[in-house]
């Protein structure tokens, strides 16, 4: 194999009828497909009268996971017509076959790998097909995202309307989508959205009709309304109309896709794509709110890079100890908050050591401790004239939401809550907003 090369797996999936049997089949394959991937390949394997559209140009780019631990990315196409002659068009499938390490050679963005296939003529139909495939050489790319192409789809797609496709994403098992670009560019624009280490989390389809026998956690939705209102009635799917009312940011709920919108807004493609491709162990697409909200944070506080000519704001160092407990303070990825001494923005270093120790102040008085409710009651009436009336309210703030995020915590090992904590919370917060207990 040449340098720069790696190895896929090929199969064809069609209709014909043969020796074995007649329909849709695997008719040829290369060796190296393990059996529990190819009766998966079948299964998923779409069949006469799948394709969403109708013509001769019809095709759909498809992705999904396998048994063995790879994945099949696929290109389903219009071929010549059934030899059953039912009429329609014969539905001819490629699939490709990459483990997850070569996946993760194409920074584990499908789009990546099958262009690369489609830049070497592979994925043409072949008329006469030989029973056995030989395994595929595709030149290999570590690119983790295009952003001129995430720009270019910003240009046609409100930055609005993709946070909130990253959103539905997030948050939703099977979403339909459709937009004002053909749905592949929208997969495509999603992916370049994702860290690397979440992009083979969601199975997509961008052509192929609903199917339960193919569970692809995003489709593309059909034009017409009469097949529109009948996804509209399935249970535990979500329709998306991009093309429709422009979205607002402010619907947004979700921090990573608020991180989205931001970057995409004020035009940092490029450092959105060198942030993607950093590695993080053990990255999941439940983690990226956390991670959204605190890059959002860095953004803001000027701490990230930001287009020329754009407004930045200087912020002291974080502290740490405190964004931490809010981090371990609940499981809904909601709750994680900054700590104060870290979201605010303060000139003055005796104002910043301060903040810090008030931080420290309330974390111990939400543990128990006797001590630190005292110091808070001496910290605090000096400290928050200091602040000022945005910076007062903006403190405030974030302390309510992380007594929220300790009055919504799950229960303990024995099932109880423990409501220690909570009337801690409830505490620190009367002295926070100067009511008398």
């Amino acid at each position: 194999m040449a340098k720069g090369l790696t190895i896929v797996q090929q199969a064809i999936f069609t209709s014909a009828k043969t020796d074995r049997s007649a329909g849709y089949q695997i008719l040829a394959a290369s060796p190296g497909i393990a059996e529990c991937d190819r009766r998966e390949l079948v299964v998923w394997g779409p069949s006469h009268d799948s394709l969403l559209d109708s013509g001769r140009e019809a095709v759909s780019v498809n992705f999904f996971p396998l048994p063995s631990g790879s994945y099949c990315v696929s290109r389903t196409t219009a071929a010549g017509w059934e030899y059953s002659g039912r009429g329609g068009h014969r539905i001819y499938t490629h699939c490709l076959i990459a483990s997850s390490e070569v996946l993760r050679q194409f920074a584990n963005h499908p789009l990546l790998l099958l262009g690369a296939a489609l830049a070497g003529g592979s994925l043409e139909p072949l008329d006469a097909l030989p029973a056995r495939l030989e395994t595929l050489e595709l030149r290999q790319t570590m690119t983790a995202g295009d952003g001129g192409l995430l720009a270019q789809l910003a240009a046609v797609v409100p930055p609005a309307s993709l946070a909130m496709l990253v959103e539905a994403a997030l948050t939703n098992v099977c979403l339909g989508v459709r937009g004002p670009v053909p749905t592949v560019r929208l997969i495509g624009g999603l992916l370049d959205c994702l860290p690397v280490d979440c992009r083979t989390a969601i199975s997509f389809s961008s052509g192929l009709k609903f199917s339960m026998r193919r569970p692809f956690d995003i489709f593309a939705l059909p034009d017409e309304p009469a097949q529109q209102r009948w996804l509209a009635h399935r249970p535990g799917l979500t329709a998306l109309d991009l093309g429709s009312d422009p979205a607002s940011a402010n619907l947004l709920g979700n921090d990573w896709a608020r991180l989205i919108h931001r970057l995409l807004s004020t035009g940092n493609f490029a450092y959105l794509s060198e942030e993607l491709a950093k590695p993080r162990a053990d990255l999941s697409l439940a983690d990226l709110p956390v991670l959204g909200l605190q890059l959002l944070d860095e953004f803001e506080t000027g701490t990230m890079p930001q287009p020329r000519g754009a407004k930045t704001r200087q912020s002291h160092a974080a502290h740490r100890k405190f964004q931490k407990s809010f981090a371990a303070a609940s499981n809904s990825e909601a709750s994680v908050v900054c700590a104060p001494s870290e979201f605010l923005v303060a000139d003055s270093p005796e104002v910043v050591a301060r903040l810090e120790a008030l931080d420290d102040a309330v974390f111990d008085a939400i543990q128990g401790k006797a001590a630190a409710l005292a110091d808070l009651h001496q910290l605090w009436p000096a400290l928050k004239i200091e602040l000022g009336q945005v910076l007062l309210a903006e403190s405030r703030e974030q302390y309510i939401r992380y007594a929220l995020s300790i009055w919504q915590e799950p229960a303990n090992i024995e099932g109880n809550h423990d409501p220690a904590r909570a009337v801690n919370a409830l505490e620190v917060l009367c002295v926070l907003f100067d009511e008398v207990r």
